[in-house]
């Protein structure tokens, strides 16, 4: 055994896997086309491709041959021709191709027809014109391909996850998994090929560490590759093993075949000393990806105590759950040492990137020698190594250690060098390491990465990443956005009624209707509505009339007719014609088909109807605002564009330029001139009507279907000197195409008008992250400055307490509610209508103290969000100064208009008081000052134009000479009597600049606050100096953190617009007065609301109005009905008439109606469409509504504004949460019986809600009696309450264990009759923990409504909590700081650490000696008896402090049972006795540690509420995931015949939620049956129970062999008479996997709601999956610079390209390179050479006309199809010098083809120019378009939502019970398993 030769090729193979992860053999194949396939193949190869196969030109060089043979006319035909080509010698996969567009085609399969031994697989594909079908026949082909190859379907979660780490593999830390760290030595006995370096790098994965010697090793790991017999070879291992050393034994067989079946080699092995044996298949160098392996790892895990449970995502995610709540920077464990650098040649600072590693794992570099730790030398070799390594070392300063760095010039990344330590002697260079550059990076390689790790390893660097230490500072800033809006459904539920087989499409209906909130219910009667599904099988009246007939009575009812068809385009006439039962309320149609519903215009109808219905809002969003020049353009059309020109229009707006409606005002003219003869003649007519004086913009338009249309540009026909710019469009009917000519068009304009390419979406995503990242800047909470007034509430009728939700509102502004009138500031009366509104009002308004003023809230009860009323304030007399109309139903306000107006009516009666400043510059700022004054603004300030307006002074004082100097001068001019901020501007270009504070220069009595900034040029610099100082500036007025979300979104915004009031709106604010001539069916409403949108105001009377809007809806003919509507207008105002037609087609054409309207006083009329009681979506409302708005002079920019103040205005009070909305009481808990410690979970949500459990009822304001049921309820009821307090008011929880959480149980409130109890509530709880269940839902309800906590009060109480968590100033914890020392009575193994890491959590200190402290914290390990381990440890403790005992007791089992230890302890000092449980190191997740933790936080006087930051704030390391609330279950597995591991998917989804397979009956707690379906269902469900073992519950599965997922079976549950069976499901398989199908979901679905398995879990899962998949992307925040020099280039065309070379030109400028107008300004040109004859002739033609004196790249362009094709290289034809690169690139008709060709094309222009692929990959990001940014800002903001939902749902579980964590670990590992091992 060579060990040295053996780690050399560890280390080279393990590097291999981190560059890349090779999950199946590499193999290489050659593509034969037996027929023309329309390039529909390539998809089969780049799949191919994709799991590292790779394509080669030859049969010769390939180990496999593709054939495609697509069906022209007989297949077998086909078939034989197609096989005929094989070439013999070479293994083939024949891929037969049929032509159809049908998915679903059933055909024979092809592999009958083939008896060629050659071709190893046959396989059928579908394909239509050039792409493969989505089918199941395509999916089948590809399964049985990669069967074939040896691709397992787990591989693929592996290469995704090594990738990942791959990507990362530069971060200087690695996530450290905690395992036992121990060390291993490896023997080899006999040849693996290195494949077993695959398996050593995974036990060092796990943290274990591969040695030189046996001795130093903890265990032996031994490979044996079997070369004859296994026996044979086990023997001759074995005999070599050094004695007295555990081993585990890795049998290695070779073979191709991933599903080998072996015999065990354990049965061979009899050495005591071998405790594993394992079996391992491998292929040359490689393991394979087989069960047999995944198994033999799974075992070796086992075997070395690693869990199985904290997958990867599950330790990153629990990591960053502890770490993100410190409030100090994560602190790296690296030993922080000062290094000086030492060169000795020339490396073109390629050393700084080795540099910045080393700084980046915290060590320093300093200036000189005598500073440093260690020397850190470099050495570029310039001639050869050993004599530049010796002159290196000849210098080195004396006595210290070094690091020699040989740097090797290369371009190869894979050169091969001769180590260089070999050539050192100096005693002090401690570790010599070679790496490889090129000019001035180093390259990214093996070799500089084993160097990297080299340096980590001999410095001592742990393994915490520098990458998670960034992913939680983002983390942490994303938790500070923790406001949701909430959506106002009600809550209701529902029972489904099917009248006939749905295929199970009706429930993408159901889970739409449970995801606003909806509950079904299994009964009629438990439902607030039903919901009824009539698939159509005959005819439409009789299904129906038959599906109605059955209904209960008495319930209102949703009919949802459901018709079967292909086609989501199907015209149907509506069903509610058909339906006359009274009780069905809403009749919609449904498309599906088989067992989905159809994504189509027809269901988004249905489900909108439905939500109306139901009374659900939309929630609306909101856009952003664009930093544009602000420019006014005039529109003329020269002929009929059928509106395609309006895109353009709207792309010109969309950025900030504004139409207008005469030349005169605009800034330039748009003249579209669409082609209707000839391109010149319609050009010249256009440009002759053109207003003089005005620059033009000309875009010609062509009408086309072809998005490729070569066209001649139409600029060379203009020469009018007006216009500036001419470009050519195409566009078909009425849209522009989707082309490369249109998009130069856009980009033509947008140079033109001088918009900056950058998008301004992403530009708005970038301010946004700063402001999140500077929120964690502010160091104190303030008021919101709004005047803090009083109210007193006066109820005169029933609200149901809907009106809280007013009140909170309220109190969210600042002002408070009191308990008298005379302490009030105003009154606030809520007046529910309930008969007469006039006489209700009178009756409100009659018993109203006088002297006080009122704000009157009528609130009207409504179903309908949409309900018109009459204003309520005309039947007001004068005393009530504000009235204003809500609508409610039930406990809850509406989300509506209506409600939202009268919120904004209220806010704008109570005034939000603004700063006003006024500005004064004291020397040039060059405008930086502006950046200072935005901030103002978006904070609520307000600039004024006198000091006299002014509140205060902003004075801004550029130093120009000395501070003092400027500062006197700047004081000098102040106006008197106004208090100032005085900002003292200092001039650099370096953000870290030191400054003395101006401040101490200061001594004028009116400058209140001198802060100093940095800026440079125009901007303020980003440094902390200016941080500091707009801090200083906020903390100053009092700005309170909370507003800055609001206020810097405006702060976006009013860096574009004058923002001179918070909400103003730049469009004239105009008031209209509604009049309809007809009826709408409320369709009008629509157009009334966007009117609303952009800032006009609708009233009540026409003299109040600016203008009239009319709607005309058609009811006969348009100029009979228009004529009518007309008539009774009144004369004197402007009027906007609209007609409405009534149709259900958005296309319908329509004859304009404004040639019918003769009125003088109709300024605009416009047509709309509608059906019912909805505005169609079509292009003639969209026309209909721009005209309007440019009626009105609206631009899109105020629109914009508009819309985003709406926003703000209905949602600000979800924003601000400052109290918690309910009273602070206090409680005291009764145990009437033993709940199994289940009642903490009830008293851990009243503590969340703000009420403290104290320890005596005499101090409590109410008691909390939990009584388990454990005879009879009535019994033990009375048991419990005679022992009550009296004149104490009593909550009874009534708690019933069972384990359904379905369980109906009997009130109980009707067994009480003590008066003292005022509620009484029913829980199920099952051992220790509460069910998730209705029934509790339901009693955590009737409690917080007893207690009077609204809903949004407990959201407050969170946001509160969670918002004072990020402070810098720490929450502050009602309870006495204190201190305490720390007493070891025995070997804890560091485990009482995170014991004591708790106590500091909420604020406690610990001390170095007992004399300090407040009181003692003993540890006592139990190592013999408990009472002589207690006995001991008290023996020795110093007196006269109390004390708090942990016993600590060493144990594997959590749920280990122990006699409490305080009934040995009679020390008086010890004050509280408590049992712990730990294992190693750590403490266990159990319920014997929370109880322990509970009762020292209940003793030190910590109430839970302080607990939520203890918890997020533990320093402890383990890797203990969150419980996941299912109880831990143990199951034992029985196969009653073959399943092809088809089972094993179920058995791991299982284990994913906790539960755990055993190995025999005895253990389990239940048994796990499969039964596979051989003959007869019946008979083998028969046989599987006969052998059945007696009295443990049994879930059988019985498995059903097939190929179809949507194959109809019979339910197996009614053949199974077993009382043992408590559950029966049945599952489709086919070969070894589980079908994805309804009906295996179905089966997991039931298996769940058996196991009591809550969906909570999943949603957690996916929040932490989806966060550590995009965490990544962060990391390009922190990416170097790009180093590309930036040049400018000439394009010289030496013939004609359709403009394809235009792509190759974006690519240079997308890496900062710019085209220019003339060779003289260019640093190269760029040489198009076109083949149009020969390739010598074209290049000798091009290079003649080339300018002299300037290096060029010469691009020959070849015209082709095809993206193969074989071009012989060019560059051999050049012989021109300054030609200094030649490329060849394919290219068709407009567009450059995708090819290797193309691509080694611009990888050797890169080359040339010195582009890094750090910068392409960069630049890639920074050329995406504004559409994709946007995409990427929406998928943010949902990722967003989601994470805040995760945080919020598991900080309202935190309160139960710790071991609840153990949920979100399972659901990943569960959500994993689905997605990759299991084929989810």
């Amino acid at each position: 055994m060579e060990v040295s030769e053996t780690s050399q090729r560890k280390n080279q193979s393990v590097s291999d896997m981190a560059q890349k992860a090779e999950t199946v053999s590499w193999k290489k194949f050659f593509v034969i086309l037996a027929g023309r396939t329309n390039d529909a193949h390539l998809e089969f190869v780049a799949k191919l491709e994709s799991i590292g196969q790779t394509e080669v030109n030859s049969p010769e060089e390939s180990d496999y041959l593709l054939v495609f043979c697509p069906v022209a006319s007989r297949v077998g035909t086909v078939v034989n021709e197609a096989v005929e080509k094989i070439q013999g010698g070479k293994p083939a996969i024949l891929v037969v191709m049929h032509h159809t567009f049908n998915p679903v085609q059933v055909l024979t399969e092809s592999r009958r027809l083939v008896d060629n031994p050659n071709v190893k697989v046959t396989v059928d594909c579908l394909f239509y014109e050039d792409k493969l079908l989505t089918s199941n026949r395509n999916d089948t082909a590809w399964c049985d391909v990669q069967k074939y190859l040896g691709v397992s379907k787990f591989s693929i979660f592996e290469v995704e996850l090594i990738n990942f780490m791959h990507r990362k593999r530069d971060s200087n830390h690695e996530l450290q998994i905690s395992v036992p760290q121990k060390k291993f030595f490896v023997i080899l006995a006999g040849k693996t090929n290195d494949a077993h370096l695959e398996f050593v790098a995974k036990i060092e994965s796990i943290g274990h560490t591969e040695v030189n010697s046996p001795e130093e090793s903890d265990y032996l790991l031994v490979f044996c590759p079997v070369a004859s017999r296994v026996g044979s070879d086990v023997s001759e291992a074995l005999e070599k093993l050094p004695g007295g050393k555990p081993a585990i034994l890795v049998v290695m067989h070779h073979t191709f075949n991933p599903d080998q079946v072996l015999p065990e080699s354990r049965r061979l092995v009899d050495n005591p000393n071998v405790e594993l044996t394992v079996d391992c298949l491998f292929y040359e160098g490689k393991l394979l990806e087989s069960n047999r392996n995944y198994t033999a790892w799974i075992d070796v895990q086992k075997f070395l105590g690693v869990s199985k449970q904290p997958t990867l995502v599950a330790k990153f995610m629990n990591y960053i759950r502890r770490k993100f709540d410190i409030n100090h920077e994560l602190q790296i464990s690296v030993p922080q040492k000062k290094f000086f650098v030492i060169l000795v040649g020339k490396t073109n600072d390629a050393h700084l990137e080795f540099v910045a590693k080393i700084e980046s794992i915290g060590h320093t570099e300093v200036n000189s020698p005598e500073e440093s730790d260690y020397l850190l030398v470099f050495c570029p070799v310039a001639s050869r190594v050993g004599t530049d390594v010796s002159e290196a070392l000849e210098n080195l300063p004396g006595g210290k250690p070094a690091i020699l760095v040989v740097m090797h010039h290369t371009f190869n990344p894979d050169q091969v060098l001769a180590e260089s330590r070999r050539l050192v002697n100096n005693p002090n260079v401690k570790l010599t390491v070679d790496c490889l550059f090129y000019e001035d990076k180093l390259l990214t390689s093996n070799r500089n990465y084993t160097a990297w790790i080299d340096v980590q390893k001999y410095l001592g660097v742990s393994k915490i990443s520098v990458l998670v230490a960034e992913f939680i500072n983002y983390f942490k800033m994303k938790l500070d956005s923790n406001h949701q809006l909430q959506i106002s459904v009600s809550q209701k539920k529902f029972f489904v009624i099917l009248a006939g087989k749905t295929d199970n499409a009706h429930l993408e209906f159901v889970a739409k209707l449970e995801s606003i909130g909806h509950t079904e219910v299994n009964s009629p009667e438990e439902s607030d509505y039903l919901l009824v599904f009539c698939p159509v099988a005959s005819r439409v009246e009789r299904d129906v009339s038959e599906a109605l007939e059955n209904l209960p009575g008495g319930k209102p009812a949703i009919l949802v007719v459901m018709h079967h068809t292909f086609n989501p385009d199907q015209v149907l006439a509506e069903s509610r014609r058909l339906v006359n039962n009274t009780n069905v309320k809403v009749t919609v149609d449904c498309l599906f088909y088989e067992g989905k519903l159809l994504t189509s215009n027809r269901n988004d109808t249905a489900w909108h109807d439905v939500q109306k219905y139901l009374g659900v809002s939309k929630v609306s969003t909101f856009q952003t605002m664009f930093n544009m020049s602000q420019k006014k353009f005039f529109v003329i059309l020269v002929g009929k564009t059928d509106d395609a020109h309006l895109e353009f229009v709207a792309k010109l707006e969309s950025i900030g330029h504004t139409e207008l409606n005469n030349p005169e005002e605009s800034d330039y003219l748009l003249v579209f001139c669409p082609v209707a003869s000839r391109v010149e003649r319609d050009v010249s007519e256009a440009l002759e009507d053109l207003p003089g004086g005005k620059p033009a913009i000309l875009v010609v338009m062509h009408h086309t279907f072809n998005a490729d249309q070569v066209l001649a540009e139409s600029r060379r026909l203009v020469d009018n000197p007006n216009v500036e710019l001419t470009v050519d469009c195409l566009f078909y009917e009425g849209k522009l195409l989707t082309s490369n000519r249109n998009d130069t068009a856009w980009r033509d304009v947008q140079k033109y008008l001088g918009v900056s390419k950058e998008s301004t979406l992403k530009t708005w995503l970038a301010k946004s992250m700063n402001y999140i990242k500077s929120k964690h800047d502010s160091s104190h909470e303030h008021q919101i400055s709004v005047s803090q007034k009083k109210f007193f509430v006066f109820l005169v009728g029933k609200t149901n307490d809907a009106h809280l939700e007013f009140v909170a509102k309220l109190e969210s502004i600042g002002h408070t509610e009191v308990n008298s009138l005379e302490e009030s500031d105003y009154l606030l009366v809520f007046c529910p209508a309930a008969l007469n509104v006039g006489t209700d009002v009178s009756e409100a308004l009659e018993n109203l103290p006088g002297g006080k003023p009122t704000i009157l809230v009528m609130m009207h009860h409504t179903l309908n969000p949409d309900q018109v009323i009459a204003d309520s304030r005309r039947l007001v007399n004068v005393n009530v100064k504000l009235t204003v109309d809500c609508l409610f139903y039930k406990d809850k306000l509406l989300t509506s208009n209506r409600n939202d107006t009268a919120w904004f009516d209220v806010q704008k009666h109570l005034g939000v008081s603004k700063v006003k400043f006024f500005v004064i510059l004291a020397g040039k700022t060059n405008d930086a000052h502006l950046e200072f004054v935005a901030k103002l603004k978006s904070i609520g300030q307000t600039e004024v134009n006198s000091p006299e307006e002014s509140d205060y002074l902003l004075v801004f004082c550029p130093v120009a000479s000395r501070v003092g100097r400027d500062v006197s001068e700047a004081l000098e001019k102040l106006p008197g009597g106004k208090p100032v901020i005085l900002v003292v501007m200092h001039h650099t270009f370096n953000p870290d600049q030191v400054l003395a504070e101006s401040r101490r220069l200061v001594d004028n009595p009116n400058v209140k606050l001198t802060v100093d900034c940095l800026f440079y040029g125009d901007k303020l610099l980003k440094s902390n100096r200016n941080d500091t100082a707009w801090r200083d500036v906020q903390k100053y007025l009092g700005v309170s953190k909370v507003s800055i979300l609001v206020a810097k979104f405006k702060n976006f915004l009013s860096s574009n617009v004058d923002f001179i009031h918070e909400f103003q709106i730049l469009v004239s604010q105009k008031k209209f007065f509604v009049i309809l001539a007809g009826k709408t069916n409320d369709a009008h409403l629509e157009f009334v609301a966007k009117i609303e949108s952009i800032g006009h105001t609708e009233v009540n009377s026409l003299e109040e109005s600016d203008y009239l809007l009319v709607f005309c809806p058609v009811a006969s003919r348009v100029g009979g009905d228009v004529s009518e509507a007309l008539e009774k207008l009144p004369g004197d105002k402007p009027a906007i008439l609209v007609i409405m037609h009534q149709t259900f087609e958005p296309d319908k054409v329509l004859p304009e109606s404004r040639r019918l309207v003769d009125n003088p006083n109709v300024e605009v009329t416009v047509d709309y469409l509608f059906y019912e009681g909805k505005l169609l979506k079509s292009n003639r409302n969209d026309i209909a509504w721009i005209d309007v708005q440019k009626y009105l002079g609206v631009s899109k920019v105020s629109i914009l504004v508009a819309e985003f103040k709406n926003f703000l205005s209905s949602n600000l009070d979800f924003i601000h949460k400052f109290q918690i909305l309910v009273s602070q009481k206090k409680f005291c808990v009764i145990l009437a019986g033993r709940t199994n410690d289940a009642h903490l979970d009830f008293v851990a949500k009243l503590e969340s809600i703000g009420h403290t459990e104290v320890n005596s009822p005499e101090e409590s304001d109410y008691l909390l009696v939990f009584c388990p049921v454990a005879s009879g309820v009535g019994t033990d009821v009375s048991d419990a309450l005679e022992k009550l307090p009296g004149a104490k008011p009593a909550i009874l929880v009534v708690m019933h264990h069972t384990f359904n959480p379905e369980q109906v149980v009997a009130e109980s409130r009707r067994q009480v009759d003590n008066p003292n109890v005022e509620l009484t509530v029913d829980c199920l709880f099952y051992e220790g923990k509460l069910l998730k269940s209705i029934q509790n839902d339901t009693a955590w309800i009737d409690v917080q409504k007893y207690l009077g906590v609204s809903k949004e009060s407990t959201l407050g109480a969170m946001n509160n909590i969670s918002r004072k968590r990020d402070s810098n100033h720490e929450l502050q914890i009602s309870v006495s700081q204190k201190k305490f020392f720390v007493i070891l009575a025995g070997k804890t193994n560091d485990a009482h650490l995170e014991f004591v890491a708790n106590l500091k959590s909420i604020g406690h200190t610990e001390v170095n000696s007992p004399e300090e402290s407040d009181y003692l914290l003993v540890f006592c390990r139990v190592a013999s008896r408990v009472g002589t381990d207690v006995s001991d440890a008290l023996d020795k403790l110093p007196g006269g402090k109390p004390v708090i005992l942990v016993v600590m007791h060493h144990t594997f089992s959590p749920d280990q049972v122990l006699a409490e230890s305080r009934r040995l302890v009679d020390n008086p000092n010890v004050e509280l006795t408590v049992d712990c449980l730990f294992y190693k190191d750590k403490l266990l997740m159990s319920n014997r540690n929370d109880t322990a933790w509970r009762d020292v936080q209940k003793y030190l006087g910590v109430s839970k509420v302080s607990t939520f930051r203890a918890i997020f704030n533990s320093k402890r390391d383990s890797n203990d995931e969150l419980q996941i609330s299912v109880s831990k279950k143990k199951f034992f597995v029985i196969l009653v015949g073959k399943t092809n591991d088809a089972h094993l998917e179920f058995v791991a989804k299982l284990e994913s939620i906790g539960q755990t397979e055993v190995n025999s009956p005895e253990e389990s707690d239940y048994l796990l049956v499969f039964c596979p379906v051989a003959s007869r269902v019946g008979t083998d469900v028969s046989g599987a129970l006969e052998n059945f073992p007696g009295d443990k519950p049994a879930i059988l599965f019985v498995m059903h062999h097939t190929f179809n997922r949507d194959q109809v079976l019979a339910e197996s549950r009614r053949l199974v008479d077993n009382p043992n069976v408590e559950l029966t499901v049945d599952c489709l398989f086919y070969e070894d996997k589980l079908l994805k199908s309804n009906r295996n979901d179905t089966a997991w679905i039931d298996v769940q709601k058996y196991l009591g398995v809550s969906k909570e879990s999943t949603l957690k899962a996916l929040g932490a999956k989806i966060m550590n998949n995009i965490s990544w992307k962060r990391d390009f925040n922190h990416e170097l610079q790009i180093s590309v020099f930036q040049k400018k280039f000439f394009v010289i065309l030496a013939g004609k390209t359709n403009d394809a070379h235009l792509e190759f030109v974006a690519k240079l400028k997308s890496i900062g390179h710019t085209e220019v107008n003339s060779p003289e300004e260019s640093d190269y040109l760029l040489v198009f050479c076109p083949v149009a004859s020969r390739v010598g002739r074209a290049v000798s033609d091009a290079l003649e006309k080339l300018p002299g004196d300037k290096p060029a790249i010469l691009v020959v362009m070849h015209h082709t199809f095809n993206p193969d094709h074989v071009v012989v290289e060019s560059r051999r034809l050049v012989d021109n010098p300054n030609v200094q690169l030649t490329v060849d690139c394919l290219f068709y008709e407009g567009k450059l083809l995708k090819s290797n060709r193309n691509d080694i094309a611009w990888f050797d222009v890169k080359k040339y120019l010195g582009v890094s692929m750090v910068s392409t990959l960069r630049a890639s990001f920074n050329r995406m378009s504004s559409r994709q940014w946007l995409f990427v800002f929406l998928v943010i903001l949902f990722l967003l939502v989601l994470l805040v939902a995760v945080i919020l749902s598991a900080v309202f579980n935190v309160g139960r019970n710790t071991t609840n964590y153990n949920k979100t670990a399972n659901g990943l590992e569960g959500i994993i398993c689905n997605n990759y091992s299991c084929g989810g």
